[in-house]
């Protein structure tokens, strides 16, 4: 059970109320003392924390607090200082449930201790079968049927992608220290619309094997080239910049957009031929529509449930697909 702290109200943490009678400088130094002993290796980091502001330095006393009441087998030197890193871009507030996940997540505590909860299943030789050209012009022809009639408003965008992004730190079973969810990342500032991406050869060959196809396809069916020119532009997609493209302000396009982002760069390399199934999979969780009826993700779903599909996923832990 997590204590709940409320900004501004010590008096309901009796724990942290006493520590504050001495001020903030003493209650970070004990809370220091607690997690690493004497400051750890470097000595007490209190010199960079009195830069700080006084809210901020309230919130990294709740945070640092929490942490001292979830005891359990993580990194604490660095948790403490991405937390201290932390307390300038932080946003949520000690007395809710998102501060809670918050601090678990961006102090590396979710990382670490939520993989520890799950067994690891035993290993596996996975191959994924190269989609047919019959199957991957169905899918063209099903996701331009599916495609939104309407064109991108930047504005209900921006509302739109603030609200995915809030919605996702609260929802995720944990969310990496590093990424997106709180490194400062602002989805409603970098939202573009899908008409401004390539659709050129190399960009049609692209998706073609995002879908799981083999590109030369497109050198004797012009017609399915065509098709697939159209569908980049009424499709979701991201950038290398971090930028998401959507055709428009749409829940389900934007969360598929940005779920993209958020897959750990190690998933990426090992089980990277996965992404675009478990995505599809996990937008039907976070964001809108149906999830998809079959596949690889739904089969590994099915075998090793929606939490080590995660782990691997957002932690880059493949090792829980058996992998």
């Amino acid at each position: 059970m997590l204590t709940k702290t409320k900004r501004g109200s010590s008096g309901d943490d009796p724990g942290l109320a006493e520590l504050l009678r001495g001020g903030a400088e003493s209650a970070f130094r004990s809370l220091e003392t607690t997690l690493l002993g004497d400051g750890g290796p470097f000595g007490s980091r209190w010199s960079t924390v009195a830069q700080l502001t006084l809210p901020e330095q309230a919130w990294l006393l709740h945070a640092l607090h929490l942490l001292t009441q979830n005891p359990a087998d993580y990194q604490r030197l660095p948790a403490v200082a991405r937390l201290i890193g932390h307390a300038g871009r932080h946003t949520a507030e000690p007395g809710d449930g998102a501060f809670e996940r918050e601090v678990l997540a961006v102090s590396g505590w979710t990382e670490a201790v939520f993989p520890a909860t799950l067994t690891l299943p035993e290993p596996v030789e996975m191959s994924v079968e190269p989609a047919d050209d019959a199957w991957v012009s169905e899918e063209v022809d099903r996701r331009l049927a599916a495609a939104p009639g309407t064109f991108l408003d930047p504005v209900d965008a921006a509302d739109l992608g603030t609200a995915i992004q809030a919605e996702l730190r609260a929802r995720f079973p944990g969310a990496r220290y590093e990424g997106p969810l709180y490194d400062g990342y602002d989805l409603s500032s970098r939202v573009r619309d899908s008409v401004g991406l390539p659709d050129d050869d190399a960009a049609q060959a692209a998706y073609v094997t995002m879908l799981g196809g083999d590109p030369a396809i497109l050198q004797t069916d012009r017609d399915l080239a065509g098709r697939v020119k159209t569908l980049i532009s009424r499709d979701a997609s991201h950038g290398p910049g971090r930028e998401v493209f959507v055709p428009a302000a749409e829940k389900s396009l934007l969360t598929h957009a940005f779920l993209h982002l958020l897959a750990h760069p190690e998933f990426r390399e090992r089980a990277g031929r996965l992404e675009e199934d478990l995505v599809a999979l996990f937008t039907a969780e976070y964001g809108a529509g149906e999830a998809p009826a079959e596949g690889p993700a739904v089969a590994l779903a099915e075998e090793l449930g929606s939490d080590r599909l995660k782990v691997a996923f957002f932690f880059g832990r493949t090792e829980y697909l058996g992998l």
